[in-house]
């Protein structure tokens, strides 16, 4: 039986008396999620040489959004690109426009919905999200919500 098996049994067994999500965290895990965070980005540090944070300003850098979306999608229409040359005259700079993708890939089940994203990136636009920084401090404070 591996070890994951083995975790898994023995929480299954146990009872959570925890009426929060970080209680019933601790109970199981013996540590607060700020602290398994705070682990795992030493690991990611120590495996990478930069934070997570710094990986990931990097990642958005390294590539336009044209080029993103073909990373998450694999394929890029003709829709895609009129997307991104939407929202880059909307006035969003490409790090802005990528970490926007990035959001809507991880929260929307359906998919891209062009008109949905246009309506996000108008919406930053209003919000003062200009710097990769600010769009990512805006999507922490929207996932919390």
């Amino acid at each position: 039986m591996s070890n994951d098996k083995k975790r898994y049994k023995k929480i299954i067994s146990k009872e959570i008396y925890g009426t929060t999500t970080e209680e019933r965290f601790k109970e199981v895990h013996g540590i607060t999620i700020e602290e398994w965070n705070a682990k795992g980005e030493e690991r990611f540090k120590a495996k990478t040489g930069m934070s997570y944070e710094e990986w990931y300003i990097k990642k958005i850098l390294s590539s336009t959004p044209i080029d993103y979306l073909k990373n998450l999608n694999g394929v890029v229409s003709q829709d895609d690109i009129e997307l991104v040359k939407d929202l880059q005259e909307l006035g969003l700079n490409d790090g802005v426009i990528n970490v926007l993708l990035d959001y809507v890939k991880i929260v929307s089940k359906i998919g891209f919905i062009h008109s949905l994203v246009r309506e996000m990136g108008e919406s930053w636009l209003k919000k003062n999200v200009s710097t990769i920084e600010s769009a990512m401090a805006f999507v922490r404070k929207e996932w919390k919500n």
